[in-house]
């Protein structure tokens, strides 16, 4: 029976993968293209990681289609909608991240108003928490100093705009991939720069006895004589050893394309622990206080999304839909300036 089961299991896998297929294939050429192109000429690369890109797209898929949103972020909207009064100070603070972004300017210059309401936007933030003291009411009488939690969001970005909330999500997986790949380069400079230093250091080790030698055999008359005891000659011969032994592991200074692939293979395959979600649900007053009195559940929760990065701060994400005419066209633009400037 649990051979069949293995059988049954390998047969739906596979089929996975089949009706999959042309995606895959894409995202193998995203990969090679930021990667490194030439991994093409590698035979069977294909079967070799079909299965874990696959398995790295529904980590993604999930992430990206797991993001909060989308919601109306017309700045009218923002007084009568929790999770942007919590982002942002005021509707104006949120108006001014819309027109400072040219992408999104872009978007609303190619999009006809009869065709589309509204662009797509993901805003990027950063939460803090902090301990601070302030005015609460316990049943009838007002307390002063109560120890409280206050939320702020901070470092407001627009991640990506699209004209579509599914056109939105698809860049968004598509820099997911492009995250995968940039963490490729990124540890093999890292091995780079570490089997660097390693031989920097094995060469001053192997400097430093190639001094003793000479000494004990007298060929180092134009050199100050350096005593070594016999244990720190020991420590050093030991280190030699050491350094040699990291760096017959790490040596890399010309990678070949098998390298490149085992590299993807590493970070394919440990997706999971470099892209993160959290879902984070708060509930909130309007001076951002975050309430923990049992009458809090009264209170609607506002609710984020926090995505982790491997080696990149946890960020607030949440997917908007900006209203056509809350951003300023280029044109409108010029238009407005040109206008301020004539009544100087």
């Amino acid at each position: 029976m649990g051979l069949i089961r293995r059988v049954l299991r390998h047969y739906l896998q596979q089929k996975s993968l089949q009706l999959h297929q042309a995606e895959i294939d894409t995202a193998i050429e995203q990969l090679f293209y930021e990667i490194n192109p030439r991994l093409r000429f590698l035979t069977g690369y294909q079967e070799a990681l079909s299965r874990p890109v696959w398995n790295a797209l529904k980590h993604i898929h999930h992430i990206i289609d797991s993001i909060a949103g989308p919601v109306d972020a017309g700045t009218r909207q923002w007084g009568s909608t929790p999770v942007l009064r919590a982002l942002f100070a005021n509707g104006q603070e949120m108006g001014k991240l819309f027109n400072r972004d040219p992408a999104l300017r872009t978007c609303f210059a190619s999009v006809q108003p009869d065709s589309a309401e509204n662009c797509h936007v993901m805003i990027a933030s950063t939460m803090q928490v902090r301990k601070v003291l302030g005015v609460a009411m316990r049943g009838d009488i007002m307390q002063r100093e109560v120890p409280q939690t206050q939320i702020s969001f901070t470092d407001h970005r627009i991640v990506a705009s699209a004209d579509s909330e599914s056109g939105l999500r698809e860049k968004l997986k598509a820099f997911a991939l492009e995250f995968l790949a940039h963490k490729v380069l990124a540890d093999i400079a890292a091995a780079r720069s570490e089997c660097e230093g390693l031989e920097q250091e094995l060469a001053l080790l192997r400097a430093r006895m190639r001094m003793k030698l000479r000494q004990d055999s007298g060929k180092a008359c134009l050199c100050d004589r350096v005593e070594y005891s016999e244990g720190e000659m020991a420590e050093i011969c030991t280190q030699i050893r050491k350094k040699e032994s990291l760096l017959s592991q790490t040596a890399i200074h010309q990678p070949t394309l098998q390298y490149f692939m085992d590299q993807l293979l590493l970070v394919l395959n440990s997706v999971e622990k470099l892209l993160q979600i959290h879902e984070v649900s708060l509930r909130l007053d309007n001076m951002n206080i975050l309430l923990d009195t049992p009458d809090a559940d009264a209170v609607k929760p506002v609710e984020l999304t926090e995505i982790l990065r491997a080696g990149h701060a946890a960020r607030i994400m949440l997917i908007a839909s900006v209203p056509f005419g809350e951003v300023l066209v280029q044109d409108d633009m010029a238009a407005r300036i040109d206008d301020a400037l004539k009544r100087l």
